[in-house]
């Protein structure tokens, strides 16, 4: 199984090295994505202090809807787009000032961002890009609890921004591989903690991102 796994790697990058250079495709497209991505701990906060919230690393998708511009465009070279994802994480365990206790939950983060692209073009089927992006998201937190204890059960509507880099690999003409990173994050989430107080939360994510686009 893992001579099969180097062997396809392999054959991969050979592909893409001595592949022809295939013109853009200006215009629509349409692109699916998946991802590994670590949520970095969060500092949350309610009337009684300070703490921080742990997650596990856990999958995150994308759909994207584009446009691919003409080459030489008056507004750059590059590409703009909807972007919807979906990420969410399991809690793993919160840090008080006198040390980590055991938690629970999901908190998701459901966020339509529009994208703006910039990109790098040579004689490459490699294209590298580097970009941004600007939407709102919605923090969902679903039975969060501490040492048992039943923390948050809410969602809020919140801010949130993205920076994205990466590179284009062209299969075809119409057809593109997406290898990205993107660093997403929100503004702090409102949330009502079990008893009815304020409970405020921060998010920030880092993904690896897969993707595969499909110029139309």
């Amino acid at each position: 199984m893992k001579q099969n796994g180097r062997l396809f790697l392999v054959f991969f990058f050979l592909f893409a090295l001595i592949s022809p250079l295939w013109a853009q495709n200006p215009g629509p497209y349409l692109g699916i994505y998946v991802g590994g991505q670590f949520l970095a701990p969060a500092e949350s906060s309610d009337s009684l202090g300070s703490f921080n919230l742990e997650y596990k690393a856990a999958p995150s998708g994308s759909v994207v809807l584009g446009w691919e511009l003409e080459p030489g465009s008056d507004i750059g070279e590059g590409r703009v787009e909807l972007e919807y994802t979906r990420r969410s994480n399991r809690l793993d365990q919160a840090e008080f000032s006198d040390g980590k206790v055991a938690a629970d939950g999901d908190l998701t983060a459901d966020s339509l961002l529009f994208n703006a692209f910039g990109v790098y073009r040579s004689n490459s089927v490699w294209t590298p890009y580097l970009g941004a992006g600007l939407g709102i998201a919605r923090i969902t937190a679903a039975d969060l609890s501490v040492t048992g204890q039943s923390l948050s059960d809410d969602d809020a509507l919140v801010f949130a921004y993205q920076f994205g880099l990466g590179t284009d690999i062209a299969l075809t003409e119409s057809l593109i591989i997406d290898l990205g990173y993107r660093l997403f994050s929100t503004s702090k989430a409102k949330l009502k903690e079990a008893n009815g107080e304020e409970f405020k939360l921060e998010y920030l994510s880092h993904s690896a991102m897969l993707g595969l686009r499909l110029s139309f």
